[in-house]
């Protein structure tokens, strides 16, 4: 990775592993899923059970073989967090409280 690629990574994540997210751009658009992994050294995401794609495997020794259905990560600016009371999508807001890192969601019925 050169310098200019390490400039734009993000340093503080607002999107966590097991966040309900939707995707709002690509093939998926408009379908929610849970974040199941998260690759911060490529700004991606890969939400669990979408943007599905087949992989060629080649047979090797101890495994078969074929054409596998896999999970594709997806850029972490193409998902955005749902609000668990509304359902709505929204954007997350950071607040570090009590050495305990909260996030808080705006347009939420949860923000007092």
């Amino acid at each position: 990775m050169g310098w200019k690629a390490a400039q734009k990574l993000i340093h503080h994540w607002k999107i966590l592993r097991g966040d309900n997210v939707m995707i709002i751009r690509g093939k998926d658009r408009g379908e929610t899923g849970t974040i199941k992994r998260v690759i911060r050294s490529q700004n991606r995401v890969i939400v669990e059970g979408k943007n599905l794609v087949k992989k060629h495997i080649k047979q090797g020794q101890g495994h078969e073989g074929g054409i596998f259905t896999v999970e594709a990560p997806l850029h972490v600016s193409n998902v955005q967090i749902v609000d668990p009371v509304t359902g709505y999508v929204c954007r997350a807001n950071s607040e570090n409280s009590c050495t305990l890192f909260l996030f808080d969601l705006k347009k939420s019925a949860l923000r007092t």
